[in-house]
């Protein structure tokens, strides 16, 4: 199994605005896409290639707290957290997400005083097999 752990904070992905140019996102998640693709070539190098073949994924996100919040956990579905994630790892870390046959995320505050980012462990799944 690889593991990567990414130094930027994980933003639940939003949905697209469209005008009549076309659309595109705004926001925390624009922001997020932008720094995710700097810090992800960092990480991965620049002559790493892309996994292929079946995979499973694991992703914990440890997301910046905020100083005016009592939740015990991020608010954001995990879903939208891994939605963004694993967009921005399409053709980078992965050939594309639709190799990944097994999910497993989680959400957390990262520790006080400490900024957000993600790590994400990939096994390559031999057969077909879990």
């Amino acid at each position: 199994m690889m593991e990567y752990k990414f130094p930027v904070n994980p933003v639940a992905a939003s949905r697209p605005r469209v005008s009549k140019f076309g659309a595109y996102f705004s926001g925390p998640y624009k922001k997020f896409r932008q720094e995710a693709a700097v810090i992800i070539n960092k990480v991965l190098g620049r002559n790493f290639t892309p996994i292929n073949g079946k995979l499973a994924v694991d992703i914990k996100c440890f997301v910046t707290r905020t100083k005016s919040t009592k939740l015990e956990h991020p608010k954001a579905d995990v879903a939208n957290y891994s939605k963004a994630i694993l967009d921005s790892l399409n053709g980078k870390l992965w050939e594309d997400d639709s190799q990944i046959i097994a999910l497993f995320i989680e959400k957390q505050w990262a520790n006080p005083g400490e900024q957000g980012y993600f790590v994400v462990s990939v096994e390559t799944i031999k057969n077909g097999n879990l």
